[in-house]
């Protein structure tokens, strides 16, 4: 723990430096940013003599002729059009988005949307617009709504009352769970013939960036936090906290919440909870990387999204990496196990996410598996598409006979 806290401080340390005085290189790229009207890939706080000239050329342009005119867009803009050289990437041109262009049937059985720790229908880690995005697909949706800071048996039960509800009102037989995160576990509880036994209402389970090993980051959060039998203080803040945008955090328990998402709470879970007989189980990982840089351990990343027949899964355009969120940048450290440096997404581990079928890797942090923060179209850097993401796997359950 000593390592991954040595290393959490180094993270914060850099992430404090960038704040620093900006330099010319820095003024440059928001000047580039605000006339093209897209974000080019941030440039460090560093640049040399030959990159410095380029950026005050720029700025100097910008300030003689202004933005009137400019599209929208990079590579047809006056100051790509006239720039020779571009070693910090201003003009490069968006990649296209991931994956195929959603097409298909609706899905057989209507689809909940579970989410994860922290959330509920309408704070920041919701599913965004997901569910509106799927119903105009024809799919029949809804948002699951589970406390926000309790243990996957209590949330489970929560979910298990929505299953029954819309079992009755569209007449189906079974449902499709479509879960992000700490919903993973939620739903793997409530279908288990060792949980609530709902094997026979579920169709599939299908989990994205779900810490089913557990996230090292709660362990060490579980070892600053007093013992569950000590815990009304903070779970009486919690339920505060998590009543201003849920209806059901009544009752919050966040010490063992964050217990069972451990990598100890969760070996101790898997122990336990089998899978149902009869239910599809799938899921999908977010690698994501500390300011886009690559991971130092060359391989690390191929052989995380490699699948237990040795196929490399990873839907990504060469040479493109996702840029963590600053939101994650302080739990990757230990996520990451320190120096081990485990591919992750800030919040879980590529191997952790792993459950059923592996379906591969996508480049992108945990807030970006929900769409968030307010996340629209696909990102310029990576061209990972989340709205895209989630359209083909409800089309994808659809042509598996789901």
């Amino acid at each position: 723990m000593r390592n991954a806290t040595l290393l959490l401080i180094a993270l914060i340390a850099c992430d404090a430096d960038s704040s620093a005085e900006s330099s010319i290189c820095v003024e440059a790229n928001e000047a580039v940013e605000m006339c093209l009207g897209v974000p080019p890939q941030a440039p460090s706080n560093t640049c040399n003599a030959d990159e410095a000239a380029i950026a005050q050329e720029l700025i100097d342009g910008i300030e003689a002729a202004g933005c009137e005119g400019v599209p929208v867009g990079k590579d047809d803009s006056f100051l790509c059009g006239s720039l020779l050289w571009d070693p910090l990437g201003w003009c490069e041109a968006a990649p296209d988005p991931l994956g195929p262009e959603p097409q298909g049937e609706p899905t057989r059985h209507p689809i909940i949307l579970a989410h994860g720790f922290n959330t509920s229908t309408t704070n920041f880690w919701r599913f965004n617009d997901v569910d509106v995005a799927l119903i105009e697909d024809g799919h029949d949706v809804v948002l699951g709504s589970v406390p926000p800071f309790d243990t996957p048996q209590v949330r489970a039960g929560f979910l298990a009352r929505q299953v029954d509800e819309l079992l009755a009102h569209s007449g189906a037989d079974k449902v499709n769970l479509v879960c992000f995160s700490m919903g993973g576990i939620d739903c793997r509880y409530l279908v288990s013939p060792d949980g609530l036994g709902y094997g026979d209402r579920v169709a599939s389970v299908s989990t994205i960036s779900a810490p089913h090993r557990g996230t090292f980051v709660a362990d060490v959060a579980v070892g600053f936090l007093p013992d569950e039998d000590e815990a009304d203080a903070i779970d009486a803040i919690a339920t505060l906290y998590g009543s201003t945008f849920s209806d059901v955090a009544e009752d919050s328990h966040i010490v063992a919440a964050l217990a069972a998402m451990s990598e100890r709470g969760m070996a101790e879970f898997n122990a336990e909870i089998r899978d149902a007989p009869g239910v599809m189980y799938q899921s999908w990982a977010g690698v994501s990387n500390v300011a886009g840089l690559p991971n130092p351990r060359i391989n690390a990343e191929t052989d995380a999204c490699t699948d237990e027949h040795g196929q490399l899964l990873f839907m990504r355009h060469e040479g493109k990496r996702d840029r963590m969120d600053a939101l994650l940048v302080g739990a990757a450290g230990f996520v990451a196990h320190g120096l081990e440096l485990r591919p992750n997404d800030g919040v879980a581990t590529v191997e952790s996410a792993k459950w059923g079928r592996f379906r591969g890797c996508y480049p992108g942090d945990h807030l970006d598996a929900a769409g968030q923060i307010n996340d629209h179209g696909a990102d310029p850097r990576t061209g990972f598409d989340y709205i895209r993401f989630y359209r083909n796997l409800a089309f994808d359950l659809a042509a598996q006979g789901f």
